[in-house]
């Protein structure tokens, strides 16, 4: 059932509605409709924007996710009694008016990424969907560090931070949150990512064949589309949006030896050297939480490593980097400075 209502304590799935009001402006357009406002903006060539709020709410300019910025790019507007078209250099946004819907096509005519029919992008309470097609043999990778095949095609994943001590093959949320995917098809791939920091899932057809699903808790509905002909063309410009780290040691690329977790000192070094007398290689050894004061970040325990500085350069005149783990609770201590 769908229940055309913006009350956000509402127990039914609040639809998008139909077009009311169109604004068009240099690279994109903003929309009213019966229940949302959508903004449709092209930040490169086959980089895209969608942001959906309800109807009293704002538009969000900011993110502490995005560095990049909009280019100044040519986008040709077409538009007819059914839909609304927006193309560059690379995709072609077609806007269906009633009921709002957005399908996304390659310039060559190839479908990339449809909203599922029925349903759209909707509100249930505060929980905001974005519901789409799934194409024939597409496939879907991404998500970063998650547990699971590198295909996601039939599974549900949550994005938020969690301390999974120990997980297995199949735990699910962890550590991480990345919320970018490609969807892989036939000749084609795309890529998503949304940009919402509240609890979110991904659901790639764990419950059903025929849509695939991305939902917040709350917030807007707030995405960016991304096109390009490899995987390594979406990757780049993934990381034109969100920032690129900066070039890693070439120490940081060799074989790393890591686990919870090597102390006192004397076990360390002995790791260090039973690796150089077997001849296995290793470039980088790790210490965990055991190095620290009762567990305190910035510290060194006294006992297990009473010289660290020595230490440190015992392991650096056999070929090892150090790396300590630092975990992000800091102990409430008088005297503890940090």
């Amino acid at each position: 059932m769908i229940e055309l209502s913006t009350n956000k304590n509402s127990v039914f799935n609040t639809a998008v509605g139909r077009l009311v009001e169109l604004r068009l402006f240099k690279g994109g357009c903003e929309i009213a409709a019966d229940n949302c406002r959508l903004n449709v903006e092209f930040y490169a060539p086959g980089l895209v924007r969608f942001q959906y709020v309800r109807r009293d709410e704002r538009f969000d300019g900011h993110s502490y996710a995005v560095v990049g910025n909009v280019q100044d790019i040519v986008v040709n507007v077409s538009e007819s009694e059914e839909s609304i078209e927006l193309a560059d250099a690379l995709v072609r946004v077609v806007i269906r008016k009633n009921p709002l819907r957005i399908s996304i096509y390659s310039l060559d005519g190839v479908l990339l990424n449809a909203d599922d029919e029925a349903f759209g992008c909707s509100w249930l309470g505060n929980e905001v969907t974005r519901y789409m097609q799934v194409q024939e043999g597409e496939r879907f990778i991404g998500l970063g560090e998650k547990t699971g095949p590198l295909d996601r095609r039939g599974r549900a994943y949550v994005n938020w931070n969690t301390d999974n001590f120990a997980y297995g093959v199949d735990a699910d949320p962890l550590y991480a949150s990345i919320p970018f995917y490609m969807g892989v098809l036939k000749n084609k791939v795309y890529g998503i990512f949304f940009d919402n920091s509240h609890k979110t899932t991904f659901n790639f057809g764990a419950s059903n064949r025929r849509f695939v699903y991305f939902q917040a808790e709350d917030g807007p509905m707030n995405y960016y589309f991304i096109h390009a002909e490899t995987p390594a063309g979406i990757l780049e410009k993934y990381t034109q949006l969100t920032g690129r780290m900066d070039l890693p040691p070439l120490w940081s690329l060799g074989f790393q030896q890591c686990r919870y977790s090597y102390y006192p000192a004397s076990e360390v070094l002995n790791v260090a050297q039973n690796f150089r007398n077997r001849g296995i290689p290793a470039d980088v050894l790790y210490l965990d939480i055991h190095y620290m004061q009762d567990y305190k970040v910035f510290t060194w325990n006294n006992t297990r490593f009473e010289n660290p500085a020595a230490f440190c350069k015992a392991l650096s005149d056999m070929g090892f980097k150090v790396v300590v783990i630092l975990d992000p609770g800091v102990k409430t201590e008088e005297g503890y400075t940090v």
